[in-house]
């Protein structure tokens, strides 16, 4: 879930480099960096503390047992949300002004779209993993709250989580030294406007998010429909790209092994040495140490090199 909500991240910034906005793109690369970092170690202390579990179903209820990582990864949620005034607040919502003011506005909307699941699915996570049933005893696991010092090396990334938004200008003196400054000309009232409706869409997430998964998640028959099975199977991009790219690449690749490097590559190379230690073998009865032996192939040779002569002299 981290490592996917990674992706839609990088497509805000290529949205905001696509449009020109090369110091925006950076600024939401830096404050990502922070709160997405915070989830993956977070998410370290839950495998741990779940035996390598990955499952969010068979976990739940964690908050009990780790609370400092429930409140860190809480924490860097809400900051990727995109709530006010956490660091995803101030760089994903200048991206969307960015496709505003660049009139590109069926970005925007796909930005602003992406906004209300990326609070969906955050919390989602949140919600399965640390509060609801304790599903993880149902498999007679023992969680337990990451070492001390874990939880202090996570701190002043809680910190920046919250706070790095607030360095907007700074950030944007330093990197427009070298990159080209972006400006945003639009209306006050319409940045407002803007600036709420992200808001709203993202809170509205965040609370649909904790209202579905506190009665239990969504329903057996809306699981059971195309949409959901569609989205729960990625797409199902993972299993295409294991029908029509991993398999054939797999056959593809035992077949050279088999046939073209063990039989043509190997049996070459194979072969040409096998020649070499065979013509070696017999060569050396050639070094017996006997003399007489030696002085033999002495007239062998002086003969082979007289008749050599004697067949390519040069003509007069």
């Amino acid at each position: 879930i981290i490592a996917y909500s990674t992706l839609s991240q990088l497509g805000y910034m290529f949205v905001a480099a696509g449009l020109g906005a090369y110091w925006i793109a950076l600024f939401h690369l830096m404050t990502h960096a922070f709160f997405k970092s915070l989830l993956f170690l977070g998410a370290g202390n839950v495998m741990h503390a779940m035996h390598d579990e990955l499952n969010i179903k068979k976990m739940g209820g964690l908050y009990g047992s780790m609370k400092a990582t429930a409140i860190l990864m809480s924490v860097a949620s809400v900051a990727l949300a995109g709530i006010y005034p956490f660091a995803g607040f101030f760089s994903k919502d200048k991206i969307l002004e960015v496709a505003f003011n660049e009139g590109a506005y069926f970005l925007w909307f796909a930005l602003f779209i992406g906004a209300g699941l990326t609070a969906f699915y955050s919390f989602r996570l949140v919600m399965l993993v640390f509060f609801g049933e304790k599903e993880y005893i149902k498999y007679g696991l023992h969680p337990h709250e990451a070492q001390p010092f874990v939880i202090y090396a996570l701190l002043p990334l809680g910190l920046l989580a919250i706070v790095v938004g607030w360095f907007e200008h700074q950030f944007e003196g330093f990197t427009t030294r070298i990159l080209a400054r972006y400006e945003i000309h639009m209306a006050h009232s319409i940045e407002v406007l803007l600036i709420a409706a992200t808001l709203c869409i993202a809170v509205g997430g965040i609370a649909f998010a904790i209202y579905k998964y506190q009665r239990g998640g969504f329903s057996k028959t809306w699981e059971e429909g195309l949409l959901y099975k569609l989205l729960s199977n990625q797409y199902y991009i993972p299993k295409l790209y294991e029908l029509y790219i991993m398999r054939p690449f797999t056959i593809l690749s035992q077949f050279l092994w088999q046939k073209v490097d063990m039989k043509v590559v190997d049996f070459t190379v194979d072969t040409i040495a096998r020649t070499i230690y065979k013509t070696g073998e017999k060569s050396r009865k050639m070094q017996s140490g006997n003399l007489s032996d030696m002085l033999r192939w002495m007239v062998v040779g002086m003969v082979v090199l007289l008749l050599l002569a004697l067949f390519y002299r040069p003509m007069a």
